[in-house]
């Protein structure tokens, strides 16, 4: 559990033992709360925002998730499919996590080769986007160069068996560098969300460089900025 600003986040909500979803309930229905060892209750304005990697009409069939707490919490639902039903998103992704890696203490800017990530969209991620990064983290942890190469995760390959048959289009015609062509349906994607995914692949691929960004677009900087307003993409994510 932690706390953003004026929101509390729970990970993992369905890991919490019975008797603390009750009194999570408590709290959801009074919005009190009484301080171990006090005795005055009061109230707490905060927004609850919970995460669950299992389905939870399963385990409230199976006893483990209290059916009440389910519905205090289910006022507004999002599904996230894993990122194995997404892996035109493992590119962006990839630079993205990179980047935050090589801000860590004693790490610098690390880029990625598009031969690593065909390697890395080929991959099935059963651990979902914690299981990138970890891979992604020991990748920059033991590379002895500032960008890493499909050489940097044997482990993958090996898992793949040497190579990429039997992966998705994604992964073997370029895409797996970032950009999603077609919707599920088999129909494309409309431009706007394409063009709006080349630019934070570039923002990404030259490290937020804005000149080389315009420049290798072949655009202004004044049609890049506009148009990163126009398609409302945040340059630090």
């Amino acid at each position: 559990m932690q706390a953003d600003g004026g929101s509390i986040i729970i990970d993992h909500v369905e890991c919490i033992p019975l008797e603390t979803q009750a009194k999570l309930v408590e709290f959801l229905n009074t919005g009190e709360v009484q301080m171990i060892g006090g005795s005055i209750r009061q109230s707490v304005d905060v927004r609850i925002i919970a995460t669950s990697a299992s389905p939870l009409d399963k385990l409230i069939e199976a006893g483990h998730f209290r059916e009440d707490l389910f519905y205090a919490l289910s006022t507004a639902q999002f599904t996230l499919p894993s990122l194995s039903e997404r892996r035109g998103d493992v590119g962006p992704l990839a630079r993205h996590l990179l980047a935050r890696i090589g801000g860590l203490p004693g790490m610098g800017p690390i880029g990625v080769t598009d031969d690593a990530l065909r390697l890395l969209a080929a991959y099935a991620w059963p651990g979902n986007v914690r299981q990138l990064q970890d891979v992604l983290f020991r990748a920059a942890v033991g590379s002895t160069t500032d960008v890493l190469t499909s050489a940097d995760f044997q482990a993958i390959e090996a898992t793949l068996g040497g190579g990429m048959t039997g992966t998705s289009d994604v992964a073997i015609n370029g895409e797996a560098i970032g950009v999603t062509l077609y919707l599920p349906d088999g129909n494309l994607r409309p431009l706007e969300e394409i063009e709006a995914d080349v630019i934070r692949l570039a923002i990404g691929h030259y490290r937020g460089r804005m000149s080389e960004v315009a420049r290798r677009l072949g655009i202004g900087r004044s049609t890049l900025y506009r148009k990163l307003s126009d398609l409302g993409i945040d340059t630090a994510a």
